[in-house]
């Protein structure tokens, strides 16, 4: 059983060094790595051809977002060689070969719509929680109501039992998942009008309507760092709510979009009131107030936000 490994890169070589390291002991002949990296400018393509050239490294013609490099890097490897399992990998992981091994054995071995997930670390040792569940509607709305942490609650669920072995949720954030090629051409890949965040989610929501489960092996673990691909908070925060209105007009429609800037509308308001005691002799609050001001104009389509 042959498997394909794909990595996004975008600068950060030691990230994807060290993640590269971890994937070592794979046996060369049933795992293969692909690549694509988007217009990095640290030299990470040609340092990772010197340093594994076993690696197969796909330089983009341009940044077109994380989705779309996965996508290419699947497509023109699929196009060489057969597979029968692909694995989206995360570069800013510290995998181990057995517990990738052991994804893919759970694979293996149950058949049916399933897509195999590793349980994740922080790097400090502590549960990183990368499940979630499709919540409802008014949920989602009064999540603009809490604070972080609480809205997470919601956001996360109860991870369920699956079998004696493993547990499921609605689905799974995209460090570590494993599937059949075929199941990730069937869902569709990813949808590359997502430039960055919620493509995993969509995906997930397309898989589950064709009776797809994430199931999640805990006996498969290893550590995600963590990181940021966008240029400073700010930039990643309204790629985030732009990936968001994008994803509930797509599934949802009119009403979708509706909903989408009415929670972040309502968010980004009252963190602006919330801050406004501190502004002035705390710089976080300065900087928080800053940001959901430019966040509330974005939800209201007074300020525009281009990638």
């Amino acid at each position: 059983m042959k498997t394909l490994i794909v990595l996004v890169t975008f600068n950060g070589f030691e990230l994807t060094r060290n993640c590269l390291k971890s994937l070592s002991g794979l046996n060369s002949s049933e795992w293969k790595i692909a690549i694509a990296d988007n217009r990095s400018s640290d030299g990470t393509p040609q340092r990772i051809r010197e340093e594994f050239p076993q690696v197969s490294v796909y330089e983009l013609a341009e940044n077109k977002g994380f989705g779309f490099a996965n996508n290419e890097a699947f497509r023109r490897s699929v196009q060489k060689e057969n597979f029968d399992f692909v694995c989206f990998l995360n570069n800013d992981t510290l995998p181990s070969a057995s517990a990738l091994e052991k994804l893919r054995n759970d694979a293996q071995e149950n058949s049916g719509k399933l897509i195999f997930v590793p349980k994740i670390f922080n790097a400090d040792g502590t549960d990183q929680r990368t499940d979630y569940c499709f919540i409802s509607h008014r949920e989602f709305f009064k999540n603009a109501f809490r604070s972080v942490a609480g809205a997470d609650v919601f956001l996360h669920g109860k991870l369920k039992p699956f079998t004696s072995e493993f547990f499921t949720n609605d689905w799974v954030n995209a460090v570590c998942w494993l599937m059949p090629v075929k199941a990730f051409e069937e869902i569709g890949m990813f949808d590359e009008n997502i430039f960055m965040y919620y493509e995993d989610q969509d995906f997930a929501y397309r898989a589950a309507k064709l009776g797809y489960t994430f199931v999640l092996d805990p006996k498969a673990a290893f550590v995600h760092l963590g990181g940021g691909s966008a240029k400073n908070v700010l930039s990643r925060s309204l790629q985030h709510d732009s990936s968001q209105l994008y994803f509930y007009k797509k599934h949802f429609g009119k009403r979708g979009a509706m909903l989408s800037r009415a929670f972040r509308a309502t968010r980004s308001f009252l963190r602006v009131i919330f801050s406004l005691p501190r502004i002035f002799f705390s710089k976080s609050a300065r900087n928080n107030a800053k940001i959901h001001f430019s966040l509330f104009l974005f939800a209201l389509g007074i300020l525009k936000f281009k990638k």
